[in-house]
């Protein structure tokens, strides 16, 4: 049987540790290397982790020093002895059957990667209904790329570092940023890329939890910008792959969200330098008669004044809302 290493990066997660341990430990699929890394936790999740593996002697854990989910990331993947591996956040957790069916999906298409569906929100324990009847897909590494920008499910499922069963050799000279906080938006790209056959399972087997106290839920600061860099460097990437309407895609992707966040950095963080840096960014990488094609409200005219002076754009969106408050009273009446 092939030996599969699972790694749990973990700080501060002493509410929601026990049961995403308990939910690998009980996998159908034996053949575990269970990695726990914990990251410098202050709380009592170290404690309740080696409390579990004198339970399951698959456990290894790995004590460090705080450095991020990153370096967490890393340093489970440079102990991983497996000849697959998957990735489980600590607020998350699996469905029983989920490694030997994903794994069987993997050997049955000759597949280097298997992806399946998740299920997203607040419950303290999903009950998990499975249709084993449903059949599975086989897509190309474009096909899992072009996924990415479907849609926001899709976004999440094929960019997150959850729901997949890797190949081993997928992490050959991949490394997680450190000190990033949207790690997986700068690397999987370039792990989907390394795919022949991808083995997709409509089955929704991992419970990603939408916690109030998770770090996406954290008020806005400029570390969420982090992602910003990783979009504009898939533009590159995709280029160098020649695949163009990729490219294209991602182009479109970049300048909407740096728009996007020069609204968000103006009006919730009243930071000039940011506001400036974001402009900067935008009139770089700018092509004079661009218009979008995947958000067709930016036109070529709207990216241009953009360009040119961004608050010319702020006053747009204030006075079209000032006509959309009066159309919508009008309407009422």
């Amino acid at each position: 049987m092939d030996l599969i290493s699972i790694i749990v990066p973990i700080y501060n997660a002493e509410k929601v540790i026990k049961r995403c341990i308990e939910s690998i430990s009980r996998q159908s699929y034996e053949m575990l290397e269970i990695i726990l890394v914990d990251d410098g936790s202050t709380d009592q999740s170290l404690e309740i982790c080696e409390d579990m593996s004198e339970k399951d002697s698959r456990i290894k854990i790995i004590h460090q020093n705080n450095g991020g989910v990153s370096r967490a990331r890393n340093t489970g993947l440079k102990k991983a002895t497996g000849q697959y591996i998957m990735m489980v956040d600590s607020d998350d957790y699996l469905y029983e059957r989920a490694v030997e069916l994903m794994l069987r999906e993997i050997k049955k298409n000759k597949a280097d990667l298997a992806i399946c569906g998740f299920e997203r929100g607040m419950d303290e324990a999903f009950p998990f209904s499975i249709d084993l009847s449903l059949k599975s897909s086989v897509i190309d590494n474009r096909e899992a790329l072009n996924r990415i920008y479907k849609n926001d499910y899709c976004a999440l499922q094929y960019v997150a570092p959850w729901a997949k069963l890797y190949a081993r050799r997928l992490f050959d000279n991949i490394i997680y940023p450190e000190g990033k906080i949207f790690e997986d938006i700068y690397i999987t790209h370039h792990i989907l890329y390394k795919c022949g056959r991808i083995a997709v399972l409509p089955q929704r087997m991992v419970y990603y939890s939408f916690c109030d106290n998770s770090l996406m839920n954290k008020p806005f600061h400029l570390g969420k910008l982090d992602y910003l860099e990783a979009l504009e460097e898939r533009i590159y990437f995709f280029k160098d792959c020649g695949f163009d309407e990729l490219e294209d895609v991602a182009y479109d992707e970049y300048l909407h969200s740096l728009i996007w966040e020069y609204s968000r950095t103006r009006d919730i963080l009243h930071d000039k330098n940011a506001m400036n840096k974001i402009s900067d960014c935008f009139k770089k990488i700018y092509k004079v008669g661009h218009a979008s094609k995947r958000y067709p409200q930016e036109t070529v005219w709207y990216l241009k004044t953009f360009a040119i002076n961004p608050e010319i754009i702020v006053l747009y969106w204030k006075i079209n809302s000032v006509f959309e408050k009066i159309w919508r009273k009008k309407n009422e009446n």
